[in-house]
């Protein structure tokens, strides 16, 4: 059952971020649910219908244990988040501080923090409230804990630490800074390569080794760094892997929860998989009819969610790499449809935001 909520707003504003569409292509229909091949075929996924790539790379692999019949279902939609004239179901708190659009946000493990940046430079730290409280009560100046301020433009992307409270931006000023929210001096660390001539667009911790990070860059170039000293550890070898002629910028990088796996989502339509090891490719597959725009690892590590401007959200076996469902969730706005994706920490829910100003649950 679909359910009216509040606006969401087009998570990219302004006209300063580097990610660009890669044009219209004929969108995606139907869904799929079951990864066995006479499934997919009968139920039409057209193209994608036979995209369980071969490896384009080296023949290093990992696997991932698990109960075949974790989170096999199929994915509907619950609610729907938009903008209208009457609500049935009414915010419980509105946020207020930013001078401009809000292009990232982030929340804590415990759900006790919310995190945002916005086109303003700046990174806000919201106390969440009890969603018990009086939704039409005054706007409480307490919720708003503090400001991150060091960057000098707009803040692309958010990544928190899930264990120590520890916060990774990246911005068009061309830095990525760490910092430790709540503390007396917040900003721990600025991390920049001297010779690198694009700015970073996506970053994450190196789950499986708290010691490390990664970020992504408009040049497709992707560098591990190490926390503590800020220095470069490993670059992996994103830039290499493209087809001639189009664009393998990144959009979106994010890390296996228990695995040396780093994945990429590339203007190119492509996501590939890095070994954090070597650097090398591990994987590359064609997996959407326009750009990929974004990534989420469900918390078991058993599943990818995937979202592009071809409108439609596919979920991905990350022990077969194959599709075993899709879904066309949102609609075309200025050649961009979605711009995020996320599973639920510990319920069985995922969620994806538009351009088309949704934001839209599935269970």
């Amino acid at each position: 059952m679909t359910k009216d909520f509040l606006g969401f707003h087009d998570k990219y504003g302004g006209g300063s971020l580097p990610f660009s569409s890669g044009g219209s292509r004929k969108q995606m229909m139907g869904g799929v649910a079951g990864p066995d091949e006479d499934a997919l075929e009968a139920l039409g996924l057209g193209e994608l219908a036979g995209l369980t790539p071969s490896n384009e790379a080296d023949p290093v692999t990992y696997d991932i244990p698990a109960p075949k019949e974790v989170f096999r279902k199929t994915w509907s939609a619950k609610y729907t988040l938009r903008r209208a004239a009457s609500l049935d179901v009414e915010p419980v708190y509105t946020f207020r501080a930013h001078m401009g659009p809000v292009l990232c946000l982030a929340v804590s493990a415990t759900g006790e923090q919310c995190f945002s940046g916005g086109i303003d430079s700046t990174i806000r730290c919201w106390n969440l409230p009890s969603s018990s409280i009086d939704p039409y009560d005054s706007f409480d100046c307490n919720v708003l804990q503090e400001t991150l301020e060091a960057h000098t433009d707009a803040v692309w992307g958010l990544s928190i630490h899930s264990s120590k409270m520890q916060l990774l931006s990246c911005s068009a000023d061309g830095t990525v800074r760490l910092w430790s929210p709540g503390t007396k001096s917040p900003l721990l660390n600025t991390f920049t390569i001297e010779d690198e001539t694009g700015l970073p667009t996506s970053v994450d911790f190196v789950r499986c080794d708290p010691s490390q990070m990664v970020a992504s860059y408009t040049s497709s170039n992707t560098y591990i760094f190490d926390i503590e000293s800020g220095k470069q550890v490993l670059s992996l070898e994103t830039k290499i892997n493209s087809d001639g002629g189009v664009s393998n910028q990144i959009n979106r990088i994010v890390n296996h929860p228990t695995l040396p796996v780093t994945i990429t989502a590339h203007e190119d339509r492509h996501i590939r998989f890095f070994d954090n090891n070597t650097g090398k490719m591990i994987h590359s597959m064609v997996a959407h009819l326009d750009a990929v725009t974004s990534l989420a690892v469900d918390p078991n590590g058993l599943y990818l969610l995937s979202g592009s401007h071809d409108c439609s959200i596919r979920l991905w076996n990350l022990d077969s790499k194959t599709c075993v469902q899709e879904i066309t969730a949102h609609r075309k706005k200025f050649d961009e449809s979605i711009h995020d994706v996320a599973f639920h920490p510990s319920k069985p829910y995922i969620a994806s935001a538009g351009a088309d100003a949704l934001a839209k649950v599935f269970v």
